[in-house]
This record gives structure tokens, C-alpha cells and sequence, in this order.
């Protein structure tokens, strides 16, 4: 994460004021392990897959797979077992946490629906501003219809109740047309991945399969093509809080559902700044301030998110 805050300008005289303080953030994945990088921000957790009935009772938070304590580590870890070194980008933002995928990683449309029905109820007692959603889905076309319509219903209530949900793209590209169907819904902020000039360590680069537009208008009985992704972000080797912490603190992890995360840290950051901008300026705003990185618009969206020219930016 080191690498990533200053890539992105974090750590420039403007942004480097903003920590996410104040700025209440639900995350549905799978589950929150007690890292010591979050300790005292986890102000919620809810279980949607029922597995704990099934294991030995455990009390509290957990994460029996990694991908979600990885994921608010990027969001909003502090650093703690690093000494900063690889804090997240919003360091004191608050995390409401909901697990919603399984220990093998594998979930489905009805705890997803539960955790967004979660995140509405959360928004009575919370002034929640973003929601993050690192999870891919496979094509709508297999999907029961029904639960498909609510799906889409909740992220537009959700959407509509003054949340920016934030949701991978995915990780089927180079092909067209590959986003995942949460990414490509209208309402919400798609990412996509690039490294910029990162080279990697070896192994094959995030932004070389990530999902790619144009999206489809599923509100639509007649799909037309919607400018997705909106935006991009790091994803490759992405060092952040391990949930076998007493093994090791961290561990590197690839895929867009590394690079959301980033840009909902920074969505937090946006959001201490100015409290009450709306979720269609906070869209602007990112959008305007990204890095053009002269690809098509299907593989980079506005460009790459830049921290630093975003909170440098005034509200008009």
C-alpha cells in the first residue's frame, strides 16, 4: 500500500490532511478478521451465509477466507503492524462490515440481497456514505429473474439513499463486454484496473485481464451500452492485512477487487472534505480528476484515479 499512496498522491500536502475521519463505510465480502491494522474500526459485522452454525461457535467478527479482511485493509487499515507502511487509504474512515461470501470465496444473489437489505437498515442508525462491493458475478444469464430485478432494485435504493456504492469490474477481460453484472449497473461507480508503469513481480499484471466495457443498461428491457468502467486503479501485488495474521501480518493479492477498495478509500477521503456532496458530484468529481492514460474509455473509463488532484479539487 505504500506503493499505491504514492502513485496515487496521498501523501501530497492536500490529501495528506484527509484520513476518512468521520466517514462511515459498509464493506459485503467475506467477513472481517480482528487484524490489528482495524482494530476499533469495525463498528458492525453480520454473517449472511450461515456458516457459523455449521463450525465450532465463534464469537465476534471472522473471515474464513481472506478476501474481505485483504479488502478493508486496503479501505481502511492503519497501518499499525507496519508502523504506517501499509496503511490504507482512509485510515480512520468506520467500517460496517457484512459477510456474504463463503470460506471458499463463493456466495449468491440471496445473501447479497440480505447484506444490501443490511446496508439500508444500517443507514437508521449511521450516516453511511459508501458501500464497497469486491465480488464478480458471472453473466446475468443463468441467474433466477426475480432475484436478479431485486438485486437491481436495492442498488438503485441504496443508490438513491445518498450511498456511493462503489463494485469491481471484474476479472474476465481483455474481451469486451466481460464486466461483472454489479459493475455495469448504472447505479454505481465500476473499476477497472491499471498499474500504470508498475512491472510487477513476476506474475501476470491486473489490468491485462481486467473486465472490460461497454456495460449494458439492465434497467432496460432493450440493453444499450453504458460507459463502464467509470474509473481505474492499482490491482496488481496489492500488500494489505492478512486474516492468518498471527502467521504473517500481510500478504500481496491481484484483482480488481483490490482496485475498488482504493477508490472507496478515496471516496471517504472526498467525502470528509465536503459531507455533503452528493453521490452524482463525488462521480464527477473522480472522473474529472483522473489520469487520461490515452486507452479506450471500455479499459480505463475517466482514467486513473488521482487522490491528490481530487481533494485539491473545489466544489463548485
Amino acid at each position: 500500500m505504500d506503493r499505491i499512496r504514492r502513485m496515487l498522491g496521498c501523501d501530497s500536502y492536500d490529501a495528506s490532511k484527509y484520513t476518512g475521519r468521520g466517514v462511515y463505510v459498509a464493506v459485503l465480502d467475506s467477513g472481517v478478521a480482528p487484524h490489528p491494522d482495524l482494530r476499533g474500526h469495525i463498528l458492525e459485522f453480520r454473517d449472511f451465509t450461515g456458516e457459523r452454525r455449521a463450525r465450532i461457535q465463534q464469537r465476534g467478527m471472522y473471515d474464513d477466507n481472506g478476501h474481505g479482511t485483504h479488502v478493508c485493509g486496503i479501505l481502511a487499515g492503519n497501518g499499525a503492524a507496519s508502523r504506517g507502511r501499509y496503511r490504507g487509504i482512509a485510515p480512520e474512515c468506520q467500517l460496517l462490515c457484512g459477510k456474504v461470501l463463503d470460506r471458499k470465496g463463493g456466495g449468491n444473489l440471496k445473501n447479497l440481497i440480505r447484506g444490501l437489505e443490511w446496508v439500508l437498515e444500517l443507514k437508521k442508525r449511521y450516516m453511511v456514505k459508501v458501500l464497497n462491493i469486491s465480488i464478480e458475478m458471472e453473466s446475468d444469464e443463468s441467474i433466477d429473474k426475480n432475484e436478479w430485478a431485486s438485486l437491481r432494485k436495492y442498488m438503485e435504493n441504496i443508490w438513491l439513499a445518498g450511498i456511493v456504492i462503489v463494485a469491481a469490474a471484474g476479472n474476465r477481460g481483455p474481451n469486451l463486454m466481460t464486466l461483472s453484472p454489479i459493475g455495469e449497473c448504472a447505479s454505481c461507480i465500476c473499476v477497472g484496473c491499471h498499474d500504470g508503469d508498475y512491472k510487477g513481480k513476476g506474475s501476470r499484471l491486473c489490468n491485462e485481464y481486467s473486465s472490460r466495457g461497454p456495460g449494458r443498461d439492465l434497467n432496460n428491457l432493450i440493453s444499450n451500452p453504458l460507459k463502464k468502467p467509470d474509473i481505474v486503479a492499482p490491482g496488481t501485488d496489492i500488500v494489505s492485512c492478512n486474516n492468518k495474521y498471527t502467521l504473517s501480518p500481510y500478504i500481496a493479492k491481484s484483482g480488481t477487487s483490490m482496485s475498488a477498495p482504493i477508490v472507496s478509500g478515496a471516496c471517504a477521503l472526498c467525502l470528509q472534505k465536503y459531507p455533503y456532496l452528493n453521490n452524482q458530484d463525488l462521480r464527477r468529481m473522480l472522473l474529472n480528476s483522473a489520469q487520461d492514460l490515452g486507452e479506450s474509455w471500455s479499459k480505463q473509463g475517466a482514467g486513473m484515479l488521482q487522490i491528490g488532484q481530487l481533494l485539491a479539487r473545489k466544489v463548485v
